[in-house]
């Protein structure tokens, strides 16, 4: 598995990032994946939350858009979503994990998940 992107594309129309890698695989991450699998430590903290209470500060966002897509060094992406949360650092290893096609969703392909 290779985990270095080839060309990356923003399709706003279609909600989705997708990503080309070296290797010739395609993978095309919904918006709202993304958002909900940022792996910032907030939201990384929020996700193991087992409480049946949730305090939310600020609307819901039920289809998440990103505004802003930029390189981080030659290992990852960081994105500025419409709610302005822009602290999860992407790498590409967690983006190629995050890819749900059939061939990665029965485990070709799929890292052994994010670091």
């Amino acid at each position: 598995m290779n985990a270095e992107p080839s060309q990356i594309t923003v399709d706003h129309s279609q909600r989705l990032l997708t990503i080309t890698w070296k290797d010739g695989h395609v993978s095309a991450l919904p918006f709202n994946l993304l958002r909900k699998e940022c792996p910032c430590a907030s939201c990384a903290e929020e996700r193991k939350n087992t409480s049946p209470l949730r305090l939310v500060a600020g609307p819901i966002i039920t289809q998440a858009g990103i505004q802003k897509v930029e390189p981080v060094g030659r290992y990852a992406l960081n994105l500025t979503f419409d709610d302005r949360h822009d602290t999860g650092i992407y790498t590409y290893e967690y983006l190629r994990g995050l890819c749900r096609c059939p061939a990665c969703a029965g485990g070709a392909g799929k890292p052994s998940g994010p670091a």
